[in-house]
């Protein structure tokens, strides 16, 4: 499965650009600030319906243009889908499927598994659990049909609940919307256990490639207590929620640790190190994705080359070029790049919004 076309129209810098694309890698040189992240940035909104550096559409949206509009070809095996996506400055959204604009965006994020590698992307590893709940919510959409509407449920009701608490002071006034909340936060914790041992033992192989130097174990909180039942727990902790105006127990406050020698990864792992191993986590989702589902993944690699020396960067090319899966990888040059140019590849220049097969 591969992107083999992708139209831009003023989508930040980019006032127009019609990219015939390699099956594998894509390569797009340029210096700083002349357009590639923005590039990278339109094939992310295309799968997640925004923006990797801004939630607000307006500032994606070309500086005199009403809306930015997306068109990509997606062929599998002998199949070709045509999809897209055009938004205004106001977030009015169309989604356009095979001609079609009857379809919701899961259905285009569902045909566009897309994973991002950028030097922001250390906050996977360092950040707060939000983050680690989004790369398990990730694959356990793309594994479990139902996994959407359940969360995007249970959101809502726990929005209503967290309302609620400050209004009332009997807990027997909240009980019918935990009778609701309860069996969605069991499903979606239940979920993302399976996911997570599903997908471990393909992290655990590519961090032997790319980490051999360290020990590493990974644990899932799921958010409260598991030696102890749900609706007992929210029970209990009424009065405390009451008083916070805050549901403190769920799958909201899930998280998914990793630890290098028993200790968390930011007290041991170096730069370079945290790099390689959120690449093998990245990785490894989209191995299990295609393992699964015969779907492959779309990667993202922005500034390349960043916080890894040079046997640390042959590591990580040999794993990409093991990897079933097409890459769009941003350069400041060809010196970073050169080992995994082959025949299918494709070179752009860019240049000031302006992009262009390379000769």
């Amino acid at each position: 499965m591969a992107l083999t076309r992708l139209l831009i129209r003023d989508f930040r810098n980019i006032a127009y650009a019609d990219l015939f694309l390699g099956i594998k890698f894509n390569f797009f040189i340029g210096r700083n600030g002349s357009g590639k992240t923005n590039l990278l940035e339109a094939i992310y909104t295309l799968g997640h319906g925004k923006g990797f550096r801004t939630s607000q559409t307006g500032h994606l949206v070309r500086h005199d243009a009403h809306e930015f509009v997306l068109h990509a070809r997606l062929k599998k095996d002998h199949e070709t889908a045509l999809i897209g996506l055009s938004k205004n400055r106001q977030g009015e959204t169309q989604v356009r499927i095979d001609g079609s604009s009857r379809h919701k965006f899961a259905d285009l994020a569902k045909m566009l598994p897309v994973q991002l590698m950028t030097p922001e992307g250390f906050s996977l590893l360092l950040g707060g659990p939000r983050f680690r709940r989004a790369f398990l919510d990730w694959g356990c959409f793309h594994h479990q049909s139902e996994f959407f509407n359940v969360w995007v449920n249970f959101k809502k009701l726990l929005r209503q609940r967290n309302a609620l608490l400050q209004n009332i002071n009997c807990y027997d006034h909240i009980y019918p919307w935990d009778k609701e909340l309860i069996p969605l936060a069991q499903r979606i914790s239940e979920w993302r256990k399976k996911y997570i041992e599903m997908l471990v033992p393909h992290i655990t192989a590519r961090c032997a490639v790319l980490l051999p130097e360290l020990s590493l174990n990974f644990a899932f909180q799921q958010g409260w207590d598991p030696n102890r039942a749900y609706d007992e727990l929210l029970k209990n902790q009424f009065e405390r929620d009451k008083i916070l105006a805050y549901t403190n127990y769920g799958p909201h406050k899930a998280d998914f640790r990793v630890r290098a020698e028993g200790k968390t990864v930011e007290n041991v792992l170096s730069r370079g190190q945290l790099k390689l191993l959120i690449c093998a986590l990245r990785l490894a989702q989209g191995e299990l994705l295609t393992q699964q589902t015969g779907l492959n993944c779309f990667y993202l690699l922005d500034d390349f080359s960043s916080e890894l020396d040079a046997t640390r960067g042959r590591l990580l090319i040999e794993c990409l070029k093991s990897t079933q899966a097409q890459f769009f990888i941003n350069t400041i040059n060809n010196e970073s790049i050169v080992e995994m140019v082959d025949d299918t590849s494709k070179i752009f220049l860019v240049e000031d919004g302006k992009i262009a097969l390379q000769p």
